[in-house]
């Protein structure tokens, strides 16, 4: 059995251009765990990824142990974890 996590993204317009502004771009959102707490961000810092217990990297899947399925379960974000 193996434990999937697809983190969240989100469409960002990074213009106020009439027509490009239209288009958003898809970004992903990293998900950094501290203590059973999470933290859902779009561009974390160095000193954050680093003080963090778990990161998961925001726009791509990530294959988790069963320790780590159980911190993310546990910090509330388990509707993102599928099982293959």
């Amino acid at each position: 059995m193996t434990y999937v996590l697809r983190t969240p993204t989100q469409e960002i317009a990074y213009t106020d251009h009439i027509l490009l502004s239209r288009y958003p771009v898809l970004v992903g959102i990293s998900l950094l765990i501290t203590g059973g707490t999470a933290t859902e961000t779009s561009d974390p810092s160095q000193d954050e990824i680093d003080a963090a217990d778990y990161y998961f990297g925001g726009g791509r899947d990530h294959i988790l142990s069963d320790a780590e399925y159980a911190v993310v379960v546990a910090a509330g974000y388990g509707d993102y974890v599928s099982v293959e």
